[in-house]
Formats: C-alpha cells, sequence, structure tokens
C-alpha cells in the first residue's frame, strides 16, 4: 500500500473546478493508475480534500503507486511536487494500545425503514448523532476514541474534555449516472478529529486501506493517524 499527499493550488481552475465536484475529483484520482481492473480484496483507492487556512491538500491511500504528474500540473505548484510513501511500514507497526491523534471525514447515515423495502437512506443531521455514529462504528473499525483536554481553559482553570469533534460539516452535490438514468447525488461530508487507541490491530488495517463508511468514491473514508506525544 502506498500514502501520497499533493498541495492544491487554488488559483488554477481545474483546482477549483476538482474542490467543487467529488465525481470529478474522484476521476482525476482514478486517473494516476492504469485500468487494471480489480486492485485486490479489501483495498481500493481512497482520497480526501483536507482545507484549512493555509489551503488545501489531497491524501491519497492506495494499492499501487499513483502517477501524480498531471495533478501537479493541472492543480497543484511546480514547486510542491506529490510526495508518495511505503503505507506498509507504518500498518505493519500498528500495535494494541498505541494511542493517535487522527482525522477522517465520513458520511454518517441511517436506514429507514420502508414496509417491503430495503429502507432509505437518511444523513445524521446533527453534531450529536453524527459523533455518536462515528462512535457506535469504532470498535468494528478497530479503535476506541479517547478523552482529551481542548480549547480555551474556563475560568475555573479546567478545559474542556472531549473524545472527538466536527472540525467541518457541508453537503456536496453532483450528477450521477447509473442503471437509473441522470440523477442528482447530495452527499453530506462530516470531518472528524479527536484521539485514539487501537484495539484490534488487524480491523483498524483493514479500514485504513478499505475506508469508512459510505462515500469512498466521493472523498469519504479515509482516516489518517498520527502520533500523540
Amino acid at each position: 500500500m502506498f500514502f501520497s499527499r499533493i498541495r492544491l493550488n487554488p488559483q488554477r481552475r481545474e483546482t477549483r473546478k476538482l474542490l467543487a465536484n467529488p465525481r470529478a475529483m474522484h476521476a482525476a484520482v482514478e486517473a494516476c493508475f492504469p485500468p487494471t481492473g480489480d486492485s485486490g480484496e479489501g483495498a481500493r483507492n481512497l482520497w480526501r480534500v483536507d482545507t484549512d487556512r493555509t489551503g488545501s491538500r489531497l491524501y491519497l491511500v492506495s494499492p499501487a503507486a499513483p502517477d501524480m504528474r498531471h495533478l501537479v500540473e493541472n492543480a497543484g505548484w511546480e514547486s510542491s511536487p506529490a510526495e508518495t510513501t511505503d503505507y506498509d511500514r507504518f500498518l505493519d507497526g500498528l500495535m494494541i494500545g498505541q494511542e493517535y491523534s487522527f482525522r477522517v471525514t465520513v458520511n454518517p447515515v441511517k436506514r429507514q425503514f420502508v414496509p417491503g423495502g430495503r429502507g432509505k437512506l437518511l444523513p445524521h443531521l446533527t453534531e450529536e448523532q453524527q459523533l455518536n455514529w462515528f462512535a457506535e462504528h469504532a470498535s468494528g473499525w478497530g479503535f476506541e476514541p479517547l478523552e482529551f483536554p481542548v480549547g480555551q481553559d474556563e475560568p475555573e482553570g479546567s478545559p474542556e474534555i472531549m473524545a472527538m469533534r466536527v472540525v467541518q460539516r457541508h453537503d456536496r452535490n453532483f450528477t450521477k449516472h447509473d442503471d437509473a438514468g441522470r440523477r442528482t447525488v447530495t452527499q453530506r461530508q462530516v470531518t472528524i478529529s479527536g484521539r485514539l487507541r487501537v484495539t484490534s490491530t488487524e480491523l483498524l488495517r483493514a479500514h485504513l486501506t478499505g475506508g469508512m463508511g459510505r462515500g469512498k468514491a466521493y472523498g469519504c473514508g479515509l482516516m489518517t493517524l498520527a502520533r500523540t506525544r
């Protein structure tokens, strides 16, 4: 497995197009690889865009090393080429009990019962619902959220204690063509950060490379980890 990242240039027209349309970004990511078919059981190309005051960055986890030259030329910075590293070395070093800071963009949904049918998928709307959804899935993904102090100190000198928090929420609208024809898809994307403790290396490795939740083709499911101090 490989882990890649690239800084995106907001002044380029192609960058603005990719940031506005998850389907276009999905196509640009898939163009980094030759059309070789199935990439292996459980493994797939995962991507996520993080945007803050310092700019936008595209992260990519993939079974094969990507060729990101077209992204650099059309949406990146010539002075800041894409970076790709061997991800297996990090994955092989995961151990039960290790603690990490994490960041992930997910698509929290629930299935509403419909008589005689499979049910209808609906997004969780509130931050509380979204965090509860994430916490309920954590054990199945191989970790447990940890509490940590955040924010400014209260007058009494005690900071707020949280296990995780929503740092960004937005809806993505794009057109999709399938067997049902052309339709507009609205995907609620929620970016969550926090701290975790590894409880199952097998499960965590599987979901770091296979993704978490739905919407993985359109920028959801990729979790990044950093060791806590």
